[in-house]
């Protein structure tokens, strides 16, 4: 299995590029971006499979409605939609202080380490808050937000984007699952829930990881993958 990534305009590789306001505004440039590689031959053409979290998940459904023969299959973490779950569920208002904290703060390394308590349950214990793979992945979150900063306006657009996104007509044409956390303190657990309800597909739950399952557990959030991805969990 070979990954390749795409960021989000705005952020990353792409923070010099604007961010738009919707979902589908994000989703077209996301996609003109990936035909573009694949025509430059740094993407193969396919079969491709879709992994996305959170707003990606909600970029991945819009994709996949707009181009239901692109994706064979798509995994999608810890994401939700207006029209499914309401707003305290599809963001807890106690961390409304650390959001406007980070937006509004230059200092990158308080900035991270408050985002990385919001999203993470090992970050956010103390047992667990020096432990080297962590530190490194703070660490390493720090220098990327140094040297590729995000811009307020790219954040409070995503953040916009997010909170007016509807689920498309019709159920997604790729095999998909969904997968949430039970401990994640930024979304509730039930938005994942009752979307793969609303869409007829299968939800899996880590018992205790928080919104990012690839920072909590990333071997069981591999190996569910992967099993999935093969056929072993239907």
């Amino acid at each position: 299995m070979n990954l390749h990534f795409l960021d989000l305009p705005g952020v990353g590789t792409e923070n010099g590029r604007p961010s738009p306001s919707s979902v589908t505004a994000i989703r077209i440039e996301i996609a003109q971006r990936f035909q573009t590689e694949i025509a430059r031959g740094k993407f193969p053409k396919g079969p491709w499979s879709l992994l996305a979290m959170s707003l990606g998940g909600m970029i991945a459904l819009d994709w996949a409605s707009a181009e239901p023969d692109l994706f064979e299959k798509m995994i999608l973490l810890n994401t939700s939609t207006a029209d499914i779950a309401s707003p305290i569920e599809r963001f807890r208002l106690g961390n409304l202080p650390t959001t406007l904290y980070s937006i509004l703060t230059s200092n990158p390394e308080s900035s991270e380490r408050l985002v990385l308590r919001t999203v993470s349950t090992r970050f956010a214990k103390r047992s667990d808050a020096n432990d080297p793979k962590l530190m490194a992945i703070y660490e390493n979150n720090v220098k990327w937000r140094r040297e590729r900063p995000i811009s307020r306006t790219t954040i409070l657009r995503q953040l916009y984007s997010a909170a007016t996104y509807h689920l498309p007509d019709g159920r997604p044409k790729p095999k998909t699952i969904l997968i949430s956390s039970q401990g994640d303190r930024l979304v509730s657990p039930k938005c994942s829930t009752r979307l793969a309800e609303h869409l007829g597909v299968r939800c899996l739950t880590h018992p205790w990881a928080g919104h990012d399952i690839s920072i909590d557990d990333p071997e069981w959030l591999a190996r569910n993958i992967s099993d999935w991805m093969a056929g072993a969990l239907v």
